[in-house]
């Protein structure tokens, strides 16, 4: 996943010292490391390190997110590779679906992957962005959250060609990121007695799932590119990497997703 120009000097000493043991720090200089991407691929999928994360959860407070979700999107993959079906759940029952090889053939491309790095990293912290908007002969400020699809989808109709086309993707991300780490969230859920909610935008996997189709090939535009390429694939694959973050969300991230990730609301 090329990741040694992405991750910091503290999180490649913690790799060389959790592989290599108390000395693996000496024996594998940093420099070392960042000049040599096979040995740190090497190193990046050996299963110390999902052990020492999964293990401590104070060591979370340690290393950075990116190295976090590199080690276990990888371990995610292998995961892939030792059946031969992934769940697909629906309101009234789980269903075995053979598509496992595929899902690890795409996220097992490296852009791919490093994409869903960047991605689950971003929403760490979310952040609400303010705008004046006019009224009328007046000006109102108002707040964007960047983790609410109808937000941004909102936002998106106020700015440039330029600026929408980040929104665009910022969107894709949500409804990834929602029906990949927060499935539940998007499966029906009894309202309190008398109340019904009336939302813009249904929450259903399959709503998100075509918003995040669209809005990814609105973010890969025309005119291609290594960015592009990634984007249109997600828009055409968006199964494919749901179900990888769901099963990075199942299997590892449920004992913690909650105090790393704000849920919708």
């Amino acid at each position: 996943m090329d990741e040694a120009h992405h991750l910091s000097d503290h999180d490649l000493r913690f790799v060389a010292e959790t592989v290599g043991g108390e000395q693996g720090g000496a024996a594998h200089p940093l420099d070392h490391l960042r000049a040599r991407e096979e040995l740190l691929d090497v190193m990046l999928d050996d299963d110390r390190l999902v052990q020492r994360l999964l293990g401590d959860e104070q060591v979370l407070l340690q290393v950075s997110p990116r190295l976090v979700f590199s080690v276990l999107l990888r371990r995610v993959s292998r995961d892939l590779t030792q059946r031969p079906y992934t769940l697909e759940r629906t309101p009234a029952e789980t269903v075995a679906v053979f598509d496992a090889p595929q899902v690890h053939r795409f996220i097992a491309e490296p852009a791919i992957g490093r994409y869903l790095v960047d991605m689950l990293s971003s929403f760490v912290r979310t952040e609400t962005v303010t705008v004046w908007v006019r009224h009328g002969e007046r000006y109102r400020r108002r707040r964007f959250s960047t983790l609410s699809l109808e937000d941004m989808i909102e936002l998106a109709g106020l700015v440039g060609e330029e600026e929408a086309r980040t929104i665009f993707r910022q969107i894709a991300d949500i409804a990834l990121f929602t029906s990949g780490i927060f499935p539940d969230f998007l499966r029906p859920r009894g309202e309190a007695a008398g109340v019904k909610r009336v939302r813009a935008i249904p929450r259903t996997v399959a709503t998100y799932e075509e918003h995040g189709r669209r809005f990814y090939r609105l973010a890969a535009g025309p005119e291609g590119g290594p960015q592009g390429r990634v984007l249109a694939s997600l828009a055409e694959e968006f199964p494919m990497a749901r179900k990888s973050l769901e099963i990075l969300s199942d299997r590892y991230l449920r004992w913690t997703r909650l105090s790393w990730f704000h849920p919708p609301g």
